[in-house]
């Protein structure tokens, strides 16, 4: 089976965790993936010819931009035609379902995100509406999803476990850590104070941030407060440098939609984890003792201190991780469930 899948770009995350690290152990399935991914992003600016020729007919730049992004787009209606399966995931196009409703192959539509929220109720239904089958990341999804298809299945966000395991940590510092895009900063200010608190009463503690770019969140300084730039390659090692990590989230619409991914690139690599009781975050929680729970800046950092000074709990936590992944998060489990429906899709 020849699938063509399309991303919103080779790094970003959902089309890491969604589509991109399939493309391996399907293909042993012998579906095989063409990802396929358009520039430029949803968020860019116009191109400076863009305002150029605003000068010179009065027309917004913007409409000069989102005139690119649907001709570079319109290949699609031939390419598709090389395939058996279109596997996409989020919308083609920013804000519309116009290819959605065009396209003629079959269509699985992928999310991991409350993609309602950003794009529009309208277009998000209407491209669910117009797939044959849809992968939802968790039950909030589903539940959305199911309103206009009833062929939905709930495939949570995975690991690959041989990219992502536990390895030795040398450092006598425990290390607070935190990965995510640069979308995830504004939550950071949520932990800023514990962290500060931690540093202030810890000469072994350190605050190590992974990210595209340093968080404005805080003052970085190679010393006990560590940047570090993001990479595929270096991904695994950067977070096996983290005794505990965070993920902070705010509580809304969106977010009640987050398919947990950092909370489990920091499990399959044996290191405990402090989030926020929102989306499917408490599920996880819930399944086995992997770490603790936080709201308030007092619950940070009483969370920070006890796996920081309880041993036996933080071990616990190390070992449980990893189990949890092989069990019910790591894409080896999955790969199956998703050739097997990819070729019911499309008898």
């Amino acid at each position: 089976m020849k699938v063509l899948g399309i991303i919103s770009s080779l790094t970003d995350p959902a089309s890491r965790a969604r589509v991109l690290q399939y493309i391996r152990p399907l293909s042993k399935e012998k579906i095989f993936i063409k990802p396929r991914f358009f520039i430029p992003d949803p968020y860019a600016d116009p191109d400076p010819w863009a305002y150029k020729l605003k000068k010179f007919t009065g027309i917004n730049e913007y409409r000069f931009l989102s005139a690119q992004r649907i001709i570079k787009r319109l290949p699609l209606f031939w390419e598709q035609l090389k395939y058996d399966l279109i596997w996409q995931n989020r919308l083609i196009l920013f804000k519309s379902s116009f290819f959605e409703k065009k396209l003629q192959k079959t269509t699985a539509f992928d999310f991991d995100d409350a993609l309602w929220v950003y794009d529009g109720e309208k277009q998000v239904s209407e491209a669910i509406s117009a797939s044959q089958i849809v992968f939802a990341g968790n039950e909030y999804l589903a539940d959305f999803a199911k309103k206009s298809n009833n062929n939905v299945f709930i495939i949570p966000s995975t690991i690959d476990t041989d990219h992502l395991f536990p390895k030795k940590k040398d450092t006598n510092y425990f290390t607070i850590g935190w990965i995510g895009s640069s979308f995830n900063f504004q939550f950071l200010e949520m932990i800023r104070p514990a962290v500060e608190f931690l540093l202030s009463t810890n000469k072994d503690v350190r605050f190590m941030a992974v990210s595209s770019a340093p968080p404005p969140q805080f003052i970085f300084n190679n010393d006990r407060m560590i940047f570090k730039q993001w990479s595929a390659e270096e991904e695994s090692n950067l977070i096996n440098e983290f005794s505990v990590g965070l993920m902070p989230l705010a509580e809304n619409d969106f977010t009640k939609g987050k398919c947990s991914y950092k909370m489990l690139q920091y499990m399959a690599c044996g290191v405990p984890v402090i989030v926020s009781p929102v989306g499917m975050n408490v599920k996880i929680l819930s399944q086995r003792e992997v770490g603790l729970s936080a709201i308030t800046n007092e619950d940070w950092i009483a969370a920070l201190q006890k796996l920081k000074n309880d041993a036996g709990f933080y071990r616990a936590c190390q070992i449980n991780g990893p189990l949890l992944i092989e069990e019910d998060y790591s894409v080896k489990k999955y790969a199956p469930v998703i050739a097997n429906l990819l070729r019911k899709t499309t008898k």
